[in-house]
């Protein structure tokens, strides 16, 4: 990897959502186009990177950012360029030029400790010049994030969703419980925070970190499509995560069950742990579809087998058994789950049952978890 420094000359490109940006960097031998996920990078910026340089099949040689952190402006014509470039309240070009022009070496300490100075410039009120102080104060905390981000070993594409949440205290929020993060930013790994976590002092056996190593745990089991974890293979898969013995992590269980989080249910001879959120959308599903198969059933197709085979025929297919025998359950029943792997005719069904029921006169509406599931059978 190699490290290199400049100053941001232009902005080429920049993802709103997530900071990955195309720009231009002068160094002190040339100027080169950099790409990476930079966020809160303003012309004019002066920032040290670490990465590679790359060659791009269109755009030729570039430099790629692995990590990156701002340095304040070296120099008093790039402290210019960086108060002018935009990212400071009430200040572009000119009122940079004339602010450098008046405070020359002491810019910054009037900027940071004395802002209402900067009203002795025409144009700036008291106002105007504690907005100044505040907001170039406020860009160095940003920094600071940034910089603490990459030090524990976290992307810096995460730091502007960490800001938007926790604003400039951003670094002593995460200090004080870095596993927060998994709540507020998707993407991130456990294992991730986790080192984060133990690399500035976190404990092993911490309790935040056993809590959220748990909750973890749940949800990579969502992942799968389980609502639900048997309480053997939680244990067992907790404690090889976090390195912890399967009795101290039974001991959070059961603290997570008094305070709501989790809920824990014997069924037979098995012991189930769910999410607290997972378990109550399953148990209101649950009652809905109870409800929806005790109710009149008011769909059943009269003389469906003899409706069912007009229709084969006019549409010269052949249906097998095990598919007519689902359209009847259709049918019959208010409530009706037909599975099957790919290829074994599941949409076939679908398209049969909604061509009788809207040769019957009835509505038909389809729901699926993706717009491309309910267009293939429109």
């Amino acid at each position: 990897m190699l490290e290199i420094e400049g100053e941001i000359e232009t902005i080429i490109y920049c993802n709103e959502v997530n900071s990955y940006t195309v720009a231009r960097l002068i160094t002190e031998d040339d100027t080169i186009t950099i790409v990476g996920f930079l966020p809160f990078i303003n012309i004019g910026d002066s920032v040290t990177l670490v990465g590679e340089f790359v060659t791009h099949k269109d755009y030729g040689e570039q430099f790629k950012v692995e990590t990156f952190r701002k340095e304040m402006p070296k120099t008093l014509d790039a402290l210019e360029r960086y108060l002018g470039g935009g990212s400071i309240k009430w200040v572009g070009p000119k009122t940079a030029e004339k602010i450098i022009k008046v405070f020359k070496d002491e810019t910054i300490y009037v900027l940071e400790k004395e802002p209402l100075k900067l009203a002795t410039i025409k144009g700036i009120t008291e106002e105007k010049a504690l907005d100044i102080g505040e907001s170039f104060v406020q860009n160095k905390q940003i920094w600071k994030i940034v910089g603490f981000l990459e030090e524990i070993g976290i992307s810096s594409s995460y730091a502007k969703k960490v800001y938007e949440i926790y604003g400039i205290n951003a670094v002593e929020e995460i200090k004080s419980d870095p596993y927060r993060l998994i709540d507020v930013v998707k993407g991130i790994s456990f294992k991730t925070i986790d080192e984060a976590a133990l690399k500035i002092g976190i404990n092993q056996d911490d309790e935040q970190r056993i809590i959220y190593g748990i909750k973890y745990a749940l949800l990579i089991a969502s992942y799968n499509g389980h609502t639900c974890v048997l309480k053997n293979n939680l244990l067992d898969f907790t404690s090889t995560l976090l390195q912890i013995s399967d009795s101290t992590i039974a001991i959070f269980l059961n603290q997570l069950k008094v305070k709501g989080t989790i809920v824990i249910e014997e069924r037979e001879e098995d012991t189930w742990v769910y999410l607290r959120e997972f378990y109550e959308a399953e148990m209101f599903v649950a009652a809905k579809l109870i409800r929806l198969d005790n109710v009149k059933n008011r769909k059943q197709i009269v003389k469906i087998e003899e409706k069912l085979e007009k229709q084969e025929k006019e549409n010269k297919i052949k249906l097998s058994e095990k598919q007519r025998s689902a359209i009847y359950s259709v049918s019959k029943n208010n409530v009706c789950v037909i599975t099957g792997g790919p290829g074994t005719g599941k949409t076939t069904i679908i398209k049969s049952i909604i061509e009788l029921y809207k040769k019957e006169g009835k509505k038909v509406i389809l729901c699926a978890p993706t717009r491309k599931s309910s267009k293939e059978n429109d």
